[in-house]
């Protein structure tokens, strides 16, 4: 059976590996998640993803992130819970958490991407580290089976 024109290009195009083996969107040629399709995806939510790097105090890539309507969140790292807001404008996501330091708050800003049931999430700034256009982790709505490549949330 043959695809609709229409219905073929509601498709996102075929993931392709990059050269590490993994599917990751291209950010220089597809579209961050629109503003409504982040509050859709982020409003009274959960989300449970792996970063693709480590703290140093953290000997866990896992994590755990509820976002609410009244703008709060609750994020969870290993043992490590950080508190705070999250807001979203156009194409961007930013949390800021209270106490991610000891001297200052942390602004933490992506671009989220989708593939399936997965949500990619790429850093555009981190507040005092040189970050820009980075995958930094990988989620799925809690209780959801990922359906994206590979599927290790």
């Amino acid at each position: 059976m043959l695809a609709s024109p229409s219905l073929a290009q509601d498709r996102p195009a075929p993931m392709q590996p990059n050269e590490d083996g993994d599917y990751l969107p291209d950010p220089s040629q597809e579209i961050p998640l629109s503003e409504d399709q982040l509050r859709v995806a982020f409003t009274d939510k959960t989300h449970r993803g792996t970063y693709n790097f480590k703290r140093a105090d953290i000997d866990t890539f896992a994590f755990a992130e509820r976002t609410t309507a009244d703008g709060r969140t609750h994020h969870k790292h290993g043992d490590k819970v950080d508190v705070g807001t999250w807001r979203i404008r156009d194409t961007v996501i930013c949390f800021e958490y209270e106490e991610w330091t000891e001297s200052s708050n942390h602004i933490a800003c992506f671009n989220i991407y989708q593939r399936g049931n997965c949500y990619y999430h790429y850093a555009l700034r981190y507040r005092g580290f040189g970050v820009g256009g980075e995958f930094t982790a990988r989620s799925v709505h809690e209780g959801e089976t990922p359906d994206c490549e590979p599927a290790y949330v």
